[in-house]
């Protein structure tokens, strides 16, 4: 994440809970960010340099005014489309994130599973990372079908890695350095 994104997270974070609207940018933040991934077309004209910085700010309000749950992340996106740093969003998102954790001692955790985890399995999760870490945990899930079965953690700048893959990885590893001996 550059700095600047770390700069537009400050900011924004800073009027967020100035407004007491921090936990609904932080999803309009995860919503934006999304739609971008999903629609390249619209990424691509937000951060065409041909098309000019009005323009660029004027699609950017077409698109996401009134789709949020503040006005805040609309005039973030509105902002970085004019200045041609639109493909910043995703380091905004994820300093916001982190600063906003920060502010309130949480532990941003991103879990990564073979197929989704039930209820019991999430509760279960989030409650083993809070004892070992001792504060509130923010658990983010995703899928990922190539761990083939168990759990990647990533915490703290951290990442344990508990799947099978790399099980399978450390078992290969192991077993091609007996054929060198």
């Amino acid at each position: 994440m550059s700095a600047a994104a770390r700069r537009y997270a400050d900011a924004l974070l800073e009027l967020a809970l100035e407004q007491d609207v921090a936990s609904d940018v932080r999803d309009d933040l995860h919503d934006a960010s999304r739609t971008l991934a999903q629609h390249a077309d619209l990424r691509r004209a937000l951060a065409h340099p041909a098309l000019a910085a009005e323009r660029r700010r004027g699609l950017a309000r077409a698109v996401f005014d009134g789709r949020g749950r503040t006005a805040l992340v609309p005039n973030l996106l509105a902002l970085l489309a004019e200045r041609g740093r639109i493909g910043e969003l995703e380091g905004v998102e994820a300093a916001y994130v982190c600063a906003w954790n920060e502010q309130r001692g949480v532990v941003s955790v991103e879990a990564a599973s073979a197929t989704a985890l039930a209820a019991e399995q999430h509760a279960a999760l989030t409650r083993a990372v809070e004892t070992v870490t001792g504060k509130p945990v923010e658990l983010r899930v995703s899928t990922d079908p190539g761990l083939l079965g168990g759990i990647r953690l990533s915490l703290q700048g951290r990442v344990y890695d508990g799947s099978v893959r790399a099980r399978l990885a450390a078992l290969r590893r192991t077993l091609s350095g007996l054929g060198r001996a």
